[in-house]
């Protein structure tokens, strides 16, 4: 069962028991077919349906663009949205859809996606999500960050706790100083990527790190271990009270 309450009584202290805090989940793939998310239209509706049970109002979803593996173009990504949004409209789902995408930084990037535009999120804050490896720091990474920028967007790094070959705090922060923001995979914190990754995450959650915080939820497994974070008391509070997130003013 799907929990609806937003808060109750638990030893002795309120505590969220939904995702409500948040409001708006701004990084998962439900457009169905186009990348390694949701393949059918069926699941897509059901992990939307999910989401909005576990207390998200919005969601902005952002399919991979990723050279040839997810050659997704502006226009193929819109289009299969729009698709979405009909299929959701149709099923009388209420929530809110947007679509922006999750950007793979490299050369390819550079070259030939970042000149055609990107898909953003925020309204005027232009906010574009990105990721690198999870081998390495791309190469150029400093002048793709300041191509995105001087094109008037503001970049946020997808999971940074997840790029195990860098955990030291303060590179993330010298990124921050240059205004690079960060989010959070919601089941970091809860272990799913293994412990290291968990022990990054709740270490850059004490020192502030992060903007924003997402499901990047891909399919029905996810979902599941979302559930099981929603029992997890303390780090539901830890959640909750956490100041930095930016969710909300995205609604």
């Amino acid at each position: 069962m799907w929990s609806f309450l937003k808060k109750k009584k638990r030893g002795g202290g309120a505590v969220a028991v939904d995702f409500s805090f948040l409001g708006c989940d701004m990084h998962s793939h439900l457009v169905p077919g186009i990348d390694d998310g949701a393949a059918t239209p069926g699941e897509s509706l059901a992990l939307i349906r999910g989401l909005r049970a576990q207390g998200f109002r919005k969601l902005i979803t952002t399919p991979h663009v990723y050279g040839e593996l997810y050659n997704n173009t502006r226009e193929d990504i819109l289009g299969h949205f729009e698709k979405l949004k009909q299929a959701v409209a149709d099923a009388g789902t209420d929530v809110q859809l947007e679509v922006a995408a999750e950007y793979f930084l490299d050369l390819y990037f550079l070259s030939t996606v970042l000149p055609g535009g990107l898909l953003s999120f925020g309204g005027d804050k232009r906010y574009v999500l990105v990721e690198v490896s999870m081998a390495g720091w791309p190469r150029m990474f400093d002048e793709i960050i300041f191509s995105i920028q001087s094109r008037g967007y503001t970049p946020v790094l997808a999971h940074p706790e997840r790029y195990a070959y860098e955990d030291k705090p303060a590179v993330f922060r010298k990124l921050k100083d240059r205004g690079v923001l960060m989010q959070l995979n919601l089941l970091a914190v809860l272990g799913y990527y293994g412990p290291s990754i968990r022990a990054n995450a709740l270490r850059y959650l004490d020192a502030e790190l992060y903007d924003f915080c997402g499901s990047d939820l891909h399919h029905e497994r996810h979902q599941r271990a979302m559930e099981r974070l929603l029992q997890e008391r303390e780090l539901m509070k830890r959640l909750e009270q956490y100041k930095g997130f930016r969710n909300l003013s995205l609604n």
